[in-house]
């Protein structure tokens, strides 16, 4: 197994949501399923959607980006484990499976046409999010 430091979580579930930690980790199980442990420190402002998520056992798509914001992002599918409240903050625990690597500019485009944006209004998007993905 490895380990590493979870520093951005954007969820792609119903809608793109940027999720600021205030720590994380990723842990890779290095098994034949590509499966990872992921936990997330956050704001307790964000209980309701992952008390959804784990309630509902939903699977949801994210993209996880470790040691460095300036890195890609990976794509994963995943599903909440478990949520401990430890004062105004929460711990999230996610079982997660690394998705085929794609280009990144897929996963983005992906997504933005999912959220019904085309035209000039799709390439402004696709612009803006591939800069903040990529720095």
């Amino acid at each position: 197994m490895k380990t590493f430091k979870l520093v951005a979580l954007t969820l792609l579930h119903e809608q793109k949501q940027d999720i600021p930690l205030i720590d994380g980790l990723i842990i890779n199980k290095e098994d034949e399923n590509k499966q990872w442990l992921i936990e997330a420190y956050v704001e307790q402002t964000y209980r309701e959607l992952f008390t959804s998520l784990k309630e509902s056992g939903a699977t949801f798509d994210a993209l996880v980006t470790i040691s460095r914001k300036t890195n890609d992002p990976a794509h994963v599918r995943a599903t909440v484990r478990s949520i401990t409240i430890m004062s105004e903050r929460m711990s999230v625990l996610m079982d997660a499976t690394l998705v085929k690597r794609s280009n990144l500019a897929e996963v983005v485009l992906e997504d933005l046409v999912h959220r019904g944006l085309h035209g000039e209004t799709l390439l402004q998007q696709f612009k803006e999010h591939m800069h903040t993905k990529r720095g």
